[in-house]
């Protein structure tokens, strides 16, 4: 692949995110009380590796894995034996996930410590930031291929969000007026 050098850095700029992701997400499942919010930082971090190795294999100048889903439809080319999993797999972790969360009688902000909102807010944000750097560099990208990979990766990074915005609104934490 022949990057420009503007692609190159913002291709450089989300691997370094990705690895503040990994590294905030293994911290956070150490520092987390809540057993199913751990869960959700180990699972969320192991899939920000796989989004490293992806964007660090597109820097290398190698096309990551074939079979990528988007928007439901196969993409040629995409990536699927990478690590990236389809939209079924992963709805289905959630749901595990919030399924974990309701049985392990974690409900309710009284059974939560200030730390893991602090942690879940903090992680919340950064996926918010890191998501907005992912649409830049998308716009950004020559090569649909790559762009197509990209989106793969931000919608992952939505998804993330997303399962952490759910376990603070289903514990108290975040109340939606």
């Amino acid at each position: 692949m022949n990057f420009s050098t503007k692609e190159r850095f913002l291709l450089e700029d989300q691997k370094n995110h990705e690895k503040l992701c990994i590294q905030k997400y293994a911290n956070y499942a150490n520092l987390a009380s809540d057993p199913a919010l751990k869960n959700i930082f180990k699972q969320n971090g192991q899939i920000e590796q796989e989004h490293y190795n992806t964007i660090d294999q597109l820097l290398k100048g190698q096309m990551p894995a074939a079979g990528q889903q988007s928007g439901g439809q196969q993409q040629s080319g995409g990536m699927q034996s990478g690590g990236m999993q389809s939209k079924g797999q992963q709805n289905s972790q959630q749901n595990m996930i919030f399924q974990n969360v309701n049985q392990s009688g974690s409900q309710g902000s009284g059974n939560m410590n200030t730390n893991d909102r602090d942690l879940c807010t903090d992680m919340l944000m950064t996926e918010k930031f890191v998501s907005g750097a992912y649409n830049t560099a998308i716009f950004e990208i020559r090569d649909t291929q790559v762009r197509n990979i990209l989106n793969h990766i931000q919608k992952e990074e939505q998804q993330h969000g997303e399962s952490i915005f759910k376990y603070m609104e289903s514990n108290g934490m975040y109340n939606v007026q």
